[in-house]
């Protein structure tokens, strides 16, 4: 049995293989590429949400939500940007496109984003990606065209939701509104509880009612622009 190099499932992955008598089997330790984790981190919802607060503070406030079935695209073999093997490079390589986009048309790179997985057998299980950004509306439709040359997967019909701006033809990137604070959502697979004293306690840096989003992510979780993390609000003496 041979496991690919990257291939999303534990850490270090064990599978037993016998030796060429075919009498005893061996334990084949295969390392993956990065490693794995099951949940953000326990303060991960928490700078988030005040990461979304001092967006709006500094004028530059997340507006917009891009979300991307990164494991969609792969399934159906989309010539993309990121169809490079490891998701966790591909979506780092997404991410400086985007930047590069925003900040090249006088734009503060406000964001804060998320890799989460879905389970279940439909079409969009696996891994999928949540960016939430500022975003300004006449940036839209060019930022919508812009998605679809990086995903390779064109246009499709709007579907008439209120906060919809633009969606792919099979659904596997959408781009649409966000008034809320989106650091509630994106902070979703924080852990509800933590441990203390050998028991599992409440996470008290935990408030938000949305759940799912947990499951097997290699490589960096989430993360927050250096225009709004916490260096930058500390800076200002925000809190």
């Amino acid at each position: 049995m041979i496991i690919k190099h990257g291939a999303t499932l534990s850490q270090k992955q064990r599978t037993l293989e016998k030796c060429a008598s075919g009498r005893h089997p061996r334990l084949v330790v295969v390392q993956t590429r990065y490693p794995e984790t099951r949940y953000l981190p326990l303060d991960a919802e928490r700078r988030m949400v005040g990461a979304v607060q001092f967006a709006s503070h500094i004028r530059s406030p997340i507006t917009t939500m891009l979300t991307i079935n990164a494991a969609h695209l792969q399934r159906i073999d989309s010539d993309s940007v990121f169809h490079i093997g490891h998701l966790w490079d591909g979506y780092r390589n997404l991410l400086e496109l985007l930047r590069k986009w925003i900040t090249g048309r006088g734009v503060t790179w406000s964001c804060i984003w998320v890799r989460e997985y879905t389970g279940g057998k439909n079409e969009h299980h696996g891994e999928h990606w949540h960016i939430a950004l500022h975003l300004p509306p006449r940036l839209q439709s060019a930022l919508a065209a812009q998605v679809a040359i990086w995903t390779g997967e064109d246009v499709g019909t709007n579907d008439g939701k209120r906060k919809c701006i633009a969606r792919s033809v099979t659904g596997a990137w959408y781009l649409s509104l966000r008034k809320e604070n989106a650091g509630e959502y994106l902070g979703k697979a924080t852990p509800k509880t933590r441990p203390r004293y050998g028991r599992q306690v409440k996470n008290d840096l935990r408030a938000s009612r949305h759940h799912g989003g947990e499951g097997p992510i290699q490589g960096k979780r989430f993360g927050i622009s250096h225009a709004i993390n916490d260096a930058a609000q500390r800076r200002l003496g925000w809190q």
